[in-house]
């Protein structure tokens, strides 16, 4: 467990990295232009859809997928995977096409403090990004498969495909560099991430035909139950996950260049969480769904205190780093062509409140994967919806005063409160599953 986390750690760095030459070379061409601001609102959107459908089906499938392996074996169990990669592709599909026809009534909504020609452009970068939702999404599905059967290197690496097209694009786009040059490079960065995830997936699977034949025409059992535990993980996902659309929106009824603001500080943010909540909860879910499917309930409680004392530890020093060397952390990573000292001011100071939210983001997602393994779907609805409507009250008390540093502000309380009540939610159900 702890060389597979140093190793999903390491490999996430690298992808941050990447992903940093990035957003290093977007600041140096857009800095917070519009037609940056239009496509960070418009890719959170797409993003979001994604995640909150990867919430839904594939953390659905991971606990039933390890106990159908412990109890019918390897085969039985992959073909559950491939069913669920079906239903998984078909409401990405649906989703996108819904998105891509109702686009120009949820630029308008979301976009209110935009002028009409950058809600126009926002429109238009929403439907071209189309294929990324479809591509990433399911990637989503593919990489919980794969790390399920506890392979976490292609699993790892593979994401760093996408900001890597972004940064190929640009390159190649000169001194000719616009929105549209984004959507391109994610496009065909997500495109690659999806093919690369396939064929190792595919290697794993049998090539026998009648396997296949057999996988695709009689459903498996387990099948019904990853569907109905499926809807309270999306709902959840759906309030829990909006988050970021719901800052994103309500940064763009404040000054221009509030959402590109917003967003950079979140990228820093970022490289904390890369290197800590990202590989915990990419490592720590097959093994929390094999205690779960052995009923050992002990066990499952020690390695959640355990793993929540351990990465904190680590994140708190890189947490206070954040927050005390802001402006010196935003102007060495972005402050360069376009994006000048006043951009540099107006990042650091939103970045000072973002930081605190680490150690909380960090408890709450361990906390969340053990609850996902419980299969304690009607708690964590129960807060993620709870958490959504405090976040936007918040969000609309505090930016009034703070502007968007107050957003910020408001994250963080949100997710202090979630990781309590998400720790004392296993907690709950762990004594109740002893006591049964």
């Amino acid at each position: 467990m702890v060389s597979g986390f140093l190793l999903v750690a390491l490999l996430t760095m690298v992808g941050k990295i990447v992903a940093f030459a990035k957003d290093a070379l977007v600041a140096d061409k857009l800095g917070i232009a519009d037609e940056l601001d239009a496509f960070m609102l418009v890719f959170g959107f797409f993003t979001f859809a994604s995640t909150v459908l990867a919430g839904g089906l594939p953390e659905s499938f991971v606990p039933a997928y390890a106990e159908l392996r412990e109890r019918r074996g390897l085969r039985r169990a992959d073909r559950l995977g491939l069913q669920c990669g079906a239903w998984h592709f078909g409401a990405l599909l649906i989703c996108g096409l819904l998105l891509a026809l109702a686009a120009p009534w949820v630029v308008a909504w979301a976009t209110q403090g935009f002028a009409p020609a950058k809600q126009a452009l926002a429109v238009k970068l929403l439907r071209g990004l189309l294929p990324f939702l479809l591509c990433f999404g399911l990637a989503q599905h593919v990489g919980a498969w794969l790390r399920a059967g506890k392979t976490f290197l292609l699993a790892a690496s593979a994401p760093m495909l996408v900001p890597l097209g972004i940064v190929i694009a640009m390159l190649l786009a000169g001194d000719q560099v616009n929105a549209w040059t984004l959507v391109s490079g994610t496009v065909w960065g997500a495109v690659a991430h999806l093919a690369v995830m396939l064929v190792a997936l595919a290697r794993r699977l049998p090539r026998r035909l009648s396997w296949w034949r057999c996988s695709l025409r009689h459903a498996e059992p387990g099948l019904r139950v990853v569907l109905r535990n499926a809807l309270p993980f999306l709902l959840g996902g759906v309030a829990f996950s909006s988050a970021v659309v719901v800052d994103q929106t309500m940064a763009a009824w404040l000054t221009a260049g509030s959402v590109a603001v917003l967003g950079y500080s979140d990228k820093v943010c970022a490289i904390v969480l890369a290197v800590t909540a990202g590989p915990a909860a990419d490592v720590l879910f097959p093994h929390f769904a094999e205690l779960a499917a052995r009923r050992d309930w002990d066990g499952l409680r020690k390695r959640l205190f355990t793993s929540a004392v351990i990465i904190v530890s680590a994140a708190l020093p890189m947490t206070l780093a954040l927050c005390l060397l802001a402006p010196w952390i935003v102007s060495i990573l972005f402050q360069r062509g376009a994006f000048g000292p006043q951009d540099t001011q107006r990042v650091a100071e939103v970045l000072r409140y973002s930081s605190f939210q680490i150690p909380f983001y960090i408890v709450g997602t361990v906390a969340a994967r053990v609850a996902v393994s419980l299969q304690a779907s009607r708690f964590m609805l129960v807060i993620s919806f709870s958490a959504l409507v405090l976040n936007a009250s918040l969000n609309w008390l505090l930016m009034r005063h703070l502007g968007a540093a107050g957003i910020a502000l408001s994250t963080t309380i949100v997710h202090c409160i979630c990781a309590i009540a998400t720790c004392a939610t296993c907690l709950i159900v762990i004594r109740q599953k002893e006591a049964a």
